[in-house]
């Protein structure tokens, strides 16, 4: 499922800045405990339609191919796999931390019907694109023709 948010802005909401810079620096030494220990994280994504159907591109940096899994059922595409650190038990103190590991998972609910047999998923230079062609399902109705003196 694709969730739009959209930020409002309130110049009477603004948290004074030494409030800000405080909690984030409590956030990031938290942040690798919060994110294993709460759900899994959600990539960046991009879902739009051009001549080959819709097509989904997530942001998957510093992932290998066997490290991604993509499974497309009849009206969900589901993207998920895990992001390992690249330096394991260093010890390390983070002034700052913005990119996610561990288990992610995004779900897209697809608009349309979808010819799973034409589905194409690449992965290159971080991105993963997943290209999901239109199911052309049509069939001709036959009428049937009723009698006055049936109704």
């Amino acid at each position: 499922m694709v969730i739009v948010r959209r930020g409002i802005r309130r110049e009477g909401a603004r948290l004074p800045s030494e409030v800000v810079e405080a909690f984030q620096a409590w956030y990031v030494g938290f942040a690798p405990l919060l994110r294993t220990a709460a759900r899994p994280w959600r990539p960046p994504l991009e879902v739009y339609e051009d001549e080959r159907g819709l097509v989904v591109r997530a942001e998957l940096a510093g992932l290998r191919e066997d490290e991604i899994t993509v499974v497309v059922s009849d009206s969900v595409l589901q993207i998920s796999g895990v992001r390992r650190p690249r330096e394991q038990g260093q010890r390390r103190t983070y002034h700052e931390m913005g990119i996610a590991y561990g288990p992610f998972a995004a779900e897209v609910l697809l608009p349309f019907p979808v010819d799973l047999e034409r589905v194409e998923a690449v992965y290159e230079r971080g991105f993963l694109e997943v290209a999901l062609p239109r199911a052309h399902v049509s069939r001709t109705v036959p009428l049937r023709t009723v009698n006055e003196s049936e109704s």
